[in-house]
């Protein structure tokens, strides 16, 4: 609250016509609140995106649980507050799904309020008939909604996800939403064909975000990892590894089979980041080349492993190189545009 009245005694203090203006650096001392703390700002607007089946919408779900009942997230502290739920793709795997977070965390939801049916907020009609219930939930349960979820913001979009003129719109209808109900939008979303690329669509998405968060879930491993891939004002958090576990709800389907879902009963762990110091690639380079040489020689400390095809090898091989110099510990200098046994290949000195 003290934040809000020193901003807001600022920008009277500026204000010029009818226009409020801040002068230099007024404000750098005022701090960033968050809904979610290190994970959404307040009254900002983001996107969860992750492959079909990565357990994107498990994360947003385990999210909103703990605003609606007002428990950390992860040890973080939240603004706890009503959760509005846009699940166009349908309640019944919603509900089953909180259930398992309540049973999980041994507390009732009462407060996250799931709409089961799609709703294009770039249309003026949708969007005042969304503000009106938003403003309804508050009033007949004296209780803030703190967060709106898209999920996924496919199935609340019109138009071509690739044309900047339909994402620019649903952006700018999202934008209309936030400053009528002071709430965060949480918009979940899918990748393309490449993850690597972020969200699917056009990138003016990714441009009017306030937070990006990249989910992917690891088939032999069951982990899900939850990246931070953009944090506008802030320091991307670490990644974190959940393991989910399924949790049985206490009823049975028609065949007699217990019905479950899947909820956290554990805190994330912190990825840890690759340590460069034991990569043979990296080793090589120092002690054999003394820090450069080309592919070629590179390629001959590597001999080939019993039981691995050629084209393997050569596939790991080109792979560790890539991570390598994405990182900032290599720089390949090639000699065409296609790899060559002739690039050069150094390693960089802050190594």
């Amino acid at each position: 609250m003290i934040n809000e009245i020193k901003k807001l005694y600022t920008l009277i203090k500026n204000a010029y016509g009818t226009l409020l203006y801040s002068i230099g650096s007024d404000g750098f001392d005022i701090s960033q609140s968050w809904l979610v703390k290190h994970l959404f700002p307040k009254s900002s607007f983001g996107v969860i995106y992750g492959k079909s089946g990565s357990r994107k919408t498990f994360i947003a779900i385990d999210i909103s649980c703990s605003i609606a009942t007002g428990t950390l997230w992860q040890n973080q502290s939240v603004i706890a507050g009503a959760v509005v739920y846009v699940a166009a793709e349908g309640q019944t795997g919603m509900s089953r799904r909180i259930k398992a977070w309540e049973i999980a965390n041994s507390k009732k939801v009462e407060h996250l309020y799931i709409l089961g049916q799609s709703l294009l907020v770039s249309e003026a009609s949708a969007r005042k008939t969304l503000i009106e219930s938003i403003h309804d939930i508050e009033n007949k349960n004296n209780i803030k909604v703190q967060l709106v979820v898209f999920d996924t913001l496919a199935r609340n979009f019109d138009g071509d996800e690739n044309s900047s003129d339909a994402m620019g719109k649903f952006i700018h209808g999202c934008d209309l939403l936030k400053a009528e109900t002071d709430c965060s939008i949480l918009c979940v979303h899918h990748c393309g064909k490449d993850a690597s690329k972020g969200g699917r669509g056009s990138t003016a998405l990714i441009g009017a975000c306030d937070f990006e968060f990249q989910v992917t879930h690891n088939t032999k491993t069951q982990l899900t990892t939850l990246s931070n891939t953009k944090q506008k004002d802030a320091e991307p958090m670490p990644d974190l590894v959940f393991d989910f576990q399924t949790i049985d709800l206490g009823v049975v389907c028609e065949d007699n089979q217990p019905i479950t879902s899947l909820a956290l009963t554990s805190q994330a762990t912190i990825k840890k980041e690759k340590n460069d110091e034991n990569n043979p690639i990296l080793i090589g380079l120092n002690e054999v080349f003394n820090g450069c040489c080309t592919r070629a020689e590179l390629r001959t400390i590597f001999p080939l492993k019993e039981g691995v095809k050629a084209n393997t090898a050569n596939q790991q091989f080109s792979r560790i190189l890539k991570e390598l110099v994405e990182t900032g510990k290599i720089t390949i200098q090639q000699s065409g545009e296609k790899a060559h046994p002739n690039d050069i290949i150094t390693v960089l000195l802050s190594n």
